[in-house]
């Protein structure tokens, strides 16, 4: 049976769940919450269960869904509901295994409130590789991020909410470098803007994750959603001349203004952009001519260490069938065993082989594809540091 579950936080455990009932309108990843997603459960699913009206922080999302964690809404009716997906749950103890994997079947799925009073977001998933050396820093992908898409920079970060530190990049990669082996997952905030940061330090080097949640409103000249989704695509060549990322997706969708979830449905989100970083196009040696929408590509970094800005959509076309096509272009198999181990151990060998991080460094050369971008000399190798504060 093993040792009894004992937590402030827990209301209920069963051989399937620890339950925690949450009372507040905004559920935060409290210090003690947190410490209870990290707890051995002995294989029990951590469900928080709420009301319809609750709202999780991007924070306590994120920290939710990595721990394997459910969140449950019980609706005014008394039915139950995944708060996420919407798929119905017969009552709190079934969602002690996600459905597919329970094989019992579903209920008919409920009727859930469309959300209101939504605004134009983008989400950005990124993960950027650090050599393991003493001036590597954490957030700076963060920080050209967030300046892309409201002008400013992170204001606070911390571990748990609330956020008690001010934006210290420095502290914060000392606070990730005496967690390892462990991963650490902060959670930073900004003007407009509200994101996580994992890191996952190794003797191969930092794996370090970011995903970030922005309102589009400009808050200076009220820019819209491709003005904005722009801004980001430029950020994203910053941030492949600077660093070493491997995958990034941007994504256009509606959400709500204080950037928490919600348990009502959304219109569909919209995917807008997508960087296959450096690693990506050496270790799958993907050329660009394979690509459907290569004409539109943006070619950016070392000539010899191209990576490449895809455009999938915009404000009024949706990016699917481009992301899919060029997924399915990328060969599905292939990115599903690139991704499938630690990136920074499947990418061990390439670090070793080139010193990857040095070369991105190093002034690259921006065009849309065909252009000067592979024209230049690949042995030009203008020794030029990066500017202060890159990642």
């Amino acid at each position: 049976m093993g040792t009894p579950i004992r937590h402030p936080l827990v209301d209920a455990v069963t051989p399937r769940v620890v339950r925690i009932d949450g009372r507040a309108g905004v559920v935060r990843l409290s210090r003690p919450m947190s410490d209870l997603l990290r707890r051995k459960r002995h294989r029990r699913r951590v469900v928080l269960v709420t009301g319809e009206r609750s709202r999780l922080t991007v924070g306590f999302r994120s920290a939710l869904v990595e721990a394997g964690g459910a969140w449950v809404v019980r609706d005014d009716e008394g039915g139950y509901r995944d708060g996420l997906s919407g798929l119905p749950y017969e009552d709190v103890d079934a969602a002690g295994a996600p459905v597919e994997e329970d094989g019992s079947v579903a209920a008919a799925p409920p009727v859930i409130r469309p959300a209101v009073d939504t605004t134009p977001q983008l989400t950005v998933d990124l993960t950027v590789l650090h050599r393991a050396s003493h001036d590597t820093s954490l957030g700076g992908a963060l920080e050209v991020l967030t300046s892309a898409i409201s002008g400013g920079s992170p204001v606070s970060w911390g571990t748990t909410e609330p956020l008690l530190h001010g934006w210290d990049r420095w502290v914060m990669t000392q606070h990730a470098r005496h967690s390892a082996p462990d991963t650490v997952r902060f959670i930073a905030e900004g003007p407009h803007v509200s994101a996580t940061i994992t890191a996952r330090v190794t003797e191969h080097g930092i794996e370090e994750t970011t995903a970030l949640t922005a309102d589009v409103t400009h808050p200076v000249d009220g820019r819209d959603l491709d003005a904005a989704i722009g801004r980001l695509t430029d950020a994203l060549t910053e941030i492949a001349e600077t660093t070493l990322p491997t995958f990034a997706l941007v994504v256009a969708r509606e959400g709500e203004i204080d950037r928490c979830a919600r348990a009502v449905t959304y219109p569909p989100p919209n995917p807008v952009a997508l960087l296959i970083g450096a690693p990506s196009v050496k270790r799958l040696g993907l050329d660009l001519s394979v690509l459907p929408t290569r004409d539109t590509v943006r070619v950016v970094g070392r000539p010899r260490l191209p990576a490449y800005v895809v455009p999938l959509g915009d404000a009024t076309t949706s990016g699917w069938d481009a992301l899919h096509e060029t997924l399915e272009a990328v060969g599905p198999d292939r990115l599903a065993t690139l991704v499938s181990t630690p990136l920074l151990q499947a990418w061990e060998e390439d670090l070793h082989e080139f010193d990857l991080l040095h070369e991105s460094r190093m002034p690259g050369v921006i065009g849309i594809a065909g252009s000067s971008a592979s024209d230049a000399d690949p042995d030009d190798d203008g020794a030029e540091e990066a500017r202060d504060g890159a990642p």
